[in-house]
């Protein structure tokens, strides 16, 4: 029992009831914090704001002790009575299982009393109540909910804490903000008006009180959790999970392993939200008779014994007819198959479960694709939106079961994300032109070896932060595999910029000036890999070769970077015409790297040569035609 107000008052709405009505009168009570907040003078009283409301429900009036020796007379004269109840009937405490089979105890002690004689009186205890009961008040029309609202927040265990305990409730709301309804002997936890959880209320502080059934769904993705778990211990000690069970278990984990046959036992255990425990236990012995341990056969067999109960319970019994329990909507892997199958042909549903389930589907196609499409708007699903209805034909003719088809809809989801972000980084990257390492010609370019260019397509320098330089005459293929590279890298995954040297120093140097060089350099240090094109083609002040001497500093050894450049790395003097300066930068882009020359043979200019041929040679064919 609890001393809390919550008790206080529901013990005032189990003595009405009890007596019947509601004293005329005043009731006299001990100055007890329940009721009272604070001691003023006299017989005045602060009381409690929830007090005054249930003494305005019920309708009557507190008289209040008087605190200190002035008052000792009148507390023994409240505590008298309760004491010699106690004292005749609670010593020794009455062993119960629970409050309620005390308070039956306590209620049957009640009525013997009703015999007793106070003195000498001529009457009984009972005779005279059986006068005094005619002038109490009526009880109210409406009850007085007693129970303390509490919104605790589900933790990462599924629990919340409620005066000093924790009380388990179902996984799916961890994170969540309930509402739980503290009573004297229960907790009620509440999601919007829904109840999803329902404990005794624990005896004492720092006590745990777990429900197997709220851990299921996570014990399915990590059956080894199982064995040790406290929920586990708690419902062997309330009976809950029976010797059936266990034998099942043994006999699942012998069969299957541990983790197989634990995900068989917890596929059993979910069976007991839809079906009568007595009906699962029933199907967990004749499946075992049977030798399985296949938990559809335990669901087929359940449903059997509920079929046979409610046959023997008559057509008009309120229990007739049970729920559908499809298993494979608890299932971690989709298995493809309906539980029927275990008895290898498909069962008759009675006439209830088939009437449920019309119900269940009474939705029409149109409004369920307005509902699909509006709800992937609002959670920015545009894949699933798209083609869940060409997923859904798909999975109806495979036969995919629903986790199947939900993993076919959330991998075309991410697919798509994938491709779309694999786009987006190539645009970002700001390529003049599109090219690909598919279409560049190693025939037309000799001097590049084709299994360099393959190994640098992995994107392997790109993580090392190494660099790469295309050393060549122009029309050998250097911007193309500048920006062929650069491409696999962002569809890697890689942040890339492409700039021209020119455009990058006049960066540079407008940063400079506008005192943003800092804010420039760090911009380009998050970039993951820097292409830098037509390197030499002009001629850098020192000013500019400084700058860029920065950029190469702040990526060095840490971020790629790839240049492209028409002149040997001997001629780089004339772009940078500081020679130390030029050493420096050249060191910088070449230690660790790869150096690939493309030669001087251009590649665009034998291409019009061939052309010209071409034309020529058709001219000529013109020609003669003609003339003959």
């Amino acid at each position: 029992m609890t001393e809390g107000q919550e008790a206080f008052l529901e013990g005032h709405v189990y003595g009405f009831d009890r007596l019947g009505g509601v004293p005329v009168d005043k009731v006299r009570y001990d100055n007890l914090n329940s009721a009272v907040k604070k001691v003023l003078f006299g017989r005045s009283r602060q009381e409690n704001e929830r007090w005054i409301a249930f003494r305005s429900h019920y309708g009557f009036e507190a008289w209040y002790c008087q605190p200190g020796h002035e008052g000792s007379h009148e507390k023994g004269g409240v505590e008298g009575k309760g004491g010699r109840f106690r004292r005749n009937h609670c010593v020794p405490m009455p062993v119960v299982a629970s409050i309620d089979e005390l308070n039956a105890v306590l209620a049957a002690a009640d009525d013997a009393d009703d015999a007793r004689r106070v003195g000498n009186r001529a009457s009984s205890v009972g005779q005279d109540w059986a006068l005094e009961k005619t002038l109490l008040r009526p009880l109210p029309a409406e009850s007085f909910d007693t129970a303390l609202t509490l919104t605790p927040r589900v933790d990462r265990y599924a629990q919340i804490a409620v005066r000093s305990n924790h009380y388990s409730v179902p996984a799916r709301f961890i994170g969540h903000r309930l509402r739980a309804k503290l009573s004297a002997s229960t907790v009620v936890v509440y999601h919007r008006d829904t109840v999803v959880a329902r404990h005794q209320r624990a005896v004492g502080k720092g006590v745990k009180v777990l429900d197997l059934d709220h851990y299921l769904e996570i014990l399915l993705r990590k059956p080894g959790a199982l064995p040790g778990a406290t929920a586990l211990a708690q419902a062997r000690a309330a009976k809950v999970f029976t010797a059936d069970h266990e034998a099942f278990w043994v006999a699942a984990r012998k069969a299957h392993g541990d983790a197989a046959g634990t995900r068989a036992l917890v596929e059993v255990l979910l069976l007991h939200r839809h079906l009568d425990r007595a009906d699962v236990r029933a199907g967990i012995s004749a499946a075992l008779t049977v030798g399985s341990t296949n938990p559809d056969v335990v669901a087929l067999e359940a449903r059997k014994a509920t079929e046979r109960r409610s046959t023997k319970a008559g057509p008009d019994d309120p229990d007739r007819g049970g729920r559908v329990v499809v298993l494979a909507e608890h299932r971690p892997a989709a298995t493809g198959r309906h539980p029927t199958a275990a008895l290898g042909g498909p069962v008759r549903r009675p006439a209830g479960e088939r009437n449920l389930m019309t119900t269940r589907r009474s939705v029409t196609d149109q409004a369920a694709t307005a509902a699909i499409e509006q709800g992937c708007r609002m959670l920015r699903l545009p894949t699933i939106r798209d083609r869940f209805a060409e997923i859904a034909a798909a999975a109806e003719r495979e036969h995919l079961s629903y986790l199947g088809f939900l993993s076919e809809l959330v991998i075309a989801e991410c697919d798509d994300r994938t491709h779309r972000r694999a786009q987006r980084r190539v645009r970002d990257a700001g390529f003049p032109r599109p090219k690909r390492l598919e279409e560049f010609s190693f025939e037309a370019n000799p001097a590049i070896n084709p299994a360099v260019i393959g190994q640098l397509a992995t994107c392997a320098w790109v993580k090392a932060g190494n660099p790469l330089c295309l050393i060549g005459d122009s029309g050998t293929g250097k911007t193309h595999l500048l920006i062929a590279l650069g491409s696999l890298a962002a569809e890697a995954g890689h942040r890339v910029r492409y700039t021209l040297a020119s455009k990058l120093v006049n960066e540079l140097v407008e940063a400079a000036d506008d005192k943003q060089l800092t804010k420039l350099i760090n911009h380009y240090g998050r970039v993951d890999l820097i292409l830098v094109d037509e390197l030499g083609y002009l001629q850098l002040d020192r000013r500019g070769a400084e700058l860029l001497f920065q950029v190469l500093t702040e990526r060095e050894e840490r971020a790629a970077i790839a240049i492209a450049s028409n002149e040997p790395l001997s001629s780089w003097t004339k772009t940078f015409t500081d020679p130390r300066l030029c050493a420096a930068i050249v060191d910088r882009l070449t230690f660790a790297g790869q150096i690939i020359e493309t030669g001087s043979t251009s590649y665009r200019l034998a291409q019009a040569r061939k052309t010209c041929q071409a034309g020529g040679a058709n001219s000529n064919r013109h020609a003669g035609a003609s003339s003959s």
